[in-house]
């Protein structure tokens, strides 16, 4: 008897294990093409279990570019359709790494069942994070692959991989030898250094060398009058990577203005970037940054909150888009502030981004 007992409990151990792990993984917060599990780890269920409605608090770096205000917009959306989300507070830092500790400090004084940031520095912002977590208070961060911070979940894209698919196409374009110009975002932010880190990466050891290097700020505007300059100063450019899709129109648009035959350049997945590549020809590559990502923090959020496990680190890592599948990507139909891929309904798309 005492035998026979041992192993129903091994069994029923056994099953519950099984279950817990099947239960993280049917928590789906993105689509399996733009989210997995990058680490074998999870957060216990019921760890964090809070009866609702809850308030979220989201803090931002800054805004500054479309995909930004998109992947608010998605947020926000996300947030309306769960009767569990009581408000979604968000605040953006202004590119201010100070502002962005105040902004944090405050969420927490508002009393937030949960916090999601995506920091400047993650480094800057390690103090609020530990008391958030000493506070019982889940914490999901948005972080470059390599950086160290004590998250409950930590959500990693872009980052090195970013930089690499574009440094890969151009050593390929190049043959691995030429000038290329680096376009970057913005000084100090931690995502534009692993991007540039993983471009670095990719043309180590060719004969490329980099002609130019300046920050664009992931901005049109501040990317057109940069481009321009470098151009009619008469430097040497085989090819541009860029560490956002917003400088490379902007780049696009002052090739064609002047007059000067386009060199291969990077993107991303920008709908006004992709119908420039389409119309124009471009040799290109896109690597693919979902808005959606803020929709799978505020998910992990509330999957946290209603007591499901999950994996304490997820990775997007998406194919890029390449001549052969721009067609899945580009909308004609939309304008050029439309970033892919969303998690948005079909009829909401339509509405917003309409041409």
């Amino acid at each position: 008897m005492k035998l026979k007992a041992f192993f129903c409990a091994v069994l029923t151990a056994s099953a519950l294990l099984s279950s817990g792990a099947s239960f993280a993984a049917d928590t789906e917060l993105l689509p399996p093409s733009l989210l997995a599990p990058g680490s074998t780890e999870m957060v216990p269920a019921g760890k964090f279990k809070k009866a609702g409605p809850w308030v979220i608090g989201f803090s931002w770096p800054g805004v500054g570019n479309t995909w930004i205000v998109q992947a608010i917009k998605e947020a926000q959306f996300a947030a309306s359709k769960d009767p569990n989300i009581k408000d979604l507070r968000i605040v953006e830092a202004n590119w201010q790494p100070a502002k962005q500790v105040a902004d944090i400090e405050d969420l927490m004084a508002r009393k937030v069942d949960a916090l999601v940031i995506l920091p400047i520095n993650p480094e800057l912002v390690k103090a609020q994070i530990a008391e958030a977590r000493a506070k019982g208070i889940p914490v999901i961060v948005y972080s470059a692959r390599g950086t160290t911070v004590d998250s409950t979940v930590l959500f990693s894209a872009g980052g090195e991989y970013f930089g690499r698919v574009g440094g890969e196409f151009l050593k390929d374009q190049l043959k691995g030898k030429g000038t290329v110009w680096a376009f970057r975002g913005v000084a100090g932010s931690s995502d534009d250094t692993a991007r540039y880190n993983g471009f670095r990466k990719a043309i180590d050891g060719t004969g490329i060398k980099i002609g130019a290097e300046v920050y664009g700020e992931w901005n049109y505007v501040k990317s057109k009058q940069l481009c321009e300059n470098l151009l009619e100063s008469g430097r040497p450019v085989d090819g541009i990577w860029f560490s956002g899709a917003e400088m490379t129109r902007a780049c696009v648009d002052v090739f064609k203005e002047l007059g000067k035959p386009l060199v291969p350049m990077t993107g991303e997945g920008n709908n006004g970037y992709l119908r420039i590549w389409k119309a124009h020809g471009l040799k290109s590559v896109g690597a693919v940054f979902t808005p959606g990502l803020g929709v799978g923090m505020v998910r992990a959020a509330t999957a946290l909150l209603s007591g499901q496990s999950l994996y304490t680190v997820y990775d997007s890592d998406p194919k890029p888009i390449t001549t052969t599948n721009l067609d899945q990507y580009y909308r004609p139909d939309l304008n050029d502030a439309f970033w892919v891929p969303s998690t948005l309904p079909a009829d909401v798309i339509k509405t917003t981004f309409k041409r």
